[in-house]
């Protein structure tokens, strides 16, 4: 089965605990197609499981279908069924994410003559629903009356939230783990990947980033200015980037609308959840590049997007 069945599954839930959420992967039988190929990303939080459970959790939370560990206490819960909104040419394009309920299909099925949609089936996501409409009032009073929550402008809302990535709001004050055992890494930011270190070579380090690995466990700590934080992965390979002054990773086909970034080097959560609301399709991989390739990017945000990542976008 596809995540479709997963979605509805948890949207019928509303919240639950994350062996609930792992008893239901296997039961449906989801089976991501680029599971190995999202491993080097999986990293971007403070735990790890099996890659499977990994793909399908940060596959959900791309596509703001589900947030992860809520400070409410649940393991997760389905973000309320909304319409992500933005320009796309002389339209207003809107994204369908969150919970899924039984009716939806029936009432986009009775939308008026001025509103297009389509639903599309797409590897590795639930099926991408948009909904269309040349009068942005006539499309948000339609996804009003389907009982979505509308978001307007959701990718520049969601990104004039996010602090930059050398922001001292992106990093909290902690010490790297003390105790033997981890296989310890430092990011080199001249050849983008991890290599080895030493414990020790943290407290000596000014500015860079070290990974510690035990297990399925991982941590990332970022040296700055001689102190040590813990961050986002993703948010601390770009702050060492910005040390280094290497500013041009980020590039953007005005005529495509695509932005790419080096795989290793994909922006931070929250940012790319702006990104994918865009079009409502995840990244895809260019192999023969080694570029993650975002589409349906309007210019302003791909702009914002290089702004937060403090690289100079190029305009190809």
């Amino acid at each position: 089965m596809n995540l479709n069945d997963l979605l509805i599954w948890m949207s019928a839930r509303v919240k639950g605990s994350w062996q609930q959420f792992r008893s239901a992967v296997e039961e449906f039988h989801v089976e991501p197609e680029n599971t190995g190929e999202d491993r080097e990303n999986t990293d971007d939080v403070t735990w790890s499981d099996l890659p499977l459970y990994q793909a399908v959790r940060l596959s959900l939370q791309r596509l703001g279908h589900v947030e992860f560990f809520s400070a409410s206490g649940e393991d997760w819960r389905v973000v309320p069924p909304s319409l992500a909104i933005t320009k796309q040419g002389s339209q207003w394009v809107g994204v369908v994410c969150g919970a899924r309920p039984p009716y939806l299909s029936g009432l986009l099925n009775q939308l008026s003559s001025a509103i297009s949609w389509d639903s599309q089936e797409i590897p590795d996501m639930p099926d991408r629903i948009r909904i269309a409409a040349l009068d942005l009032q006539v499309l948000c009073q339609a996804a009003t009356d389907m009982g979505l929550a509308v978001q307007k402008d959701a990718p520049v809302s969601i990104l004039a939230a996010i602090p930059p990535v050398d922001d001292p709001r992106s990093r909290f004050p902690k010490e790297a783990p003390g105790v033997p055992g981890w296989t310890v890494e430092r990011f080199s930011a001249l050849k983008l990947r991890w290599e080895g270190a030493d414990s020790g070579d943290v407290e000596h380090t000014k500015n860079g980033l070290f990974r510690f690995r035990m297990k399925y466990q991982r941590f990332h700590f970022l040296r700055w200015q001689g102190r040590s934080f813990q961050v986002q992965v993703q948010v601390g390979k770009y702050a060492v980037l910005r040390h280094h002054r290497i500013r041009k990773l980020v590039s953007y086909n005005s005529n495509q609308a695509i932005l790419s970034v080096p795989v290793t080097c994909r922006p931070p959560l929250l940012m790319e959840r702006a990104l994918v609301l865009c079009s409502g399709i995840l990244p895809r991989i260019d192999k023969a590049s080694g570029l993650l390739k975002y589409t349906e990017i309007p210019r302003d945000v791909a702009q914002l997007a290089a702004e937060l990542l403090r690289q100079e976008i190029q305009i190809i």
